[in-house]
């Protein structure tokens, strides 16, 4: 098996206010659209974000890219016009969502040259997220991250509605919008987090060992629950859990949570939620100062975790093959 530092060692990474802060781009974005989507057409901004709400649910994710076609009321006041009539007529406001998120997506202080140090020490490292992939190798490209991943493992893309609706979106032509990662990995059907199937899959498909791996997250229901489940190294990623109270605010008006989900995210207290983390990095520097501590060195703050299981062919899916 060889020593630590000759063994394949692989860190996860959880992306979304793990690496950046996800919510601190996200809120202001939406409040931006529906502002200038409201002062277009007369519609409230309660009303926007309860019609949101609903088509994010339907869609499972609020990063549904084509929700501005959706809209009840667009669709009332324009019903003859098609999906890409639509997002051409309110251009303007889907400028302002986007001018916003480039302006406030910003990686964690530590973030890139932490990476590179990782890389330095002997690790692989995957970000691992339950976002759809468009999304996800999106912001990981602008940000500049895909250079320094090794690969990424999210959830397939949701359908488009058609071609002309996806031009009418995008400024620029598909190439422009393809990230440098050298490997995607997808979810199978139905594996997402918390499910230690989720690291279970990564982990064979990188054919790395549990005991040599770390997982980094900003949930402790969602990412250090998980880990522990799945056997391998816990780190919450504290810094990611201090979110600003206006941006939750206008999250919660938009997502379908339940009230627990919402309570977790207000106060995510190991000792409230009875889940313990090995260890807590209070920023990115921290994360690196872990990895590169022995693995005899490590805090270790949980119950002994769960001994790897034997894998479904759900599990591995049919991705294992040539990764």
């Amino acid at each position: 098996m060889g020593t630590w530092l000759e063994r394949r060692k692989a860190v996860f990474l959880d992306l979304d206010n793990t690496l950046y802060d996800w919510v601190a781009y996200f809120a202001p974005a939406l409040r931006g659209m529906c502002r200038s989507l409201g002062e277009m057409t007369g519609v409230s901004s309660n009303t926007l974000f309860e019609e949101l709400k609903a088509v994010f649910s339907k869609h499972g994710t609020v990063e549904y890219s084509f929700a501005l076609q959706e809209l009840p009321s667009l669709i009332a006041m324009h019903p003859s016009e098609s999906g890409a009539d639509l997002a051409a007529r309110y251009r303007p406001v889907i400028d302002v969502f986007q001018t916003r998120r480039r302006a406030y997506l910003r990686p964690y202080p530590g973030v890139r040259s932490g990476i590179a140090m990782l890389h330095q020490a002997g690790y692989k490292v995957f970000g691992v997220t339950d976002s759809r992939q468009f999304q996800a190798e999106n912001r990981l490209r602008q940000l500049r991250l895909d250079r320094l991943l090794d690969g990424l493992c999210c959830v397939p893309d949701h359908a488009v509605p058609d071609a002309d609706t996806v031009a009418a979106i995008r400024r620029w032509s598909a190439d422009h919008y393809k990230s440098e990662l050298q490997t995607v990995i997808p979810l199978p059907p139905g594996l997402r987090k918390p499910s230690p199937g989720v690291l279970d899959f990564v982990v064979s498909a990188l054919k790395v060992e549990y005991e040599s791996c770390i997982y980094v997250g900003d949930s402790l229901a969602k990412d250090v629950a998980m880990a522990q489940q799945a056997g391998v190294y816990d780190c919450w990623a504290e810094y990611g859990a201090r979110v600003s109270p206006l941006d939750f605010a206008t999250l919660v008006r938009v997502t379908d949570w339940t009230a627990r989900a919402v309570k977790d995210a207000l106060d995510p207290s190991p000792k409230r939620m009875k889940i313990f983390p090995s260890y807590t990095a209070t920023s990115f520097d921290d994360v690196v100062s872990l990895a590169l501590m022995e693995p005899s060195e490590r805090p270790h703050r949980h119950a002994i975790p769960c001994p790897p299981r034997q894998l479904s062919l759900l599990e591995i899916g049919p991705t294992l093959g040539g990764v």
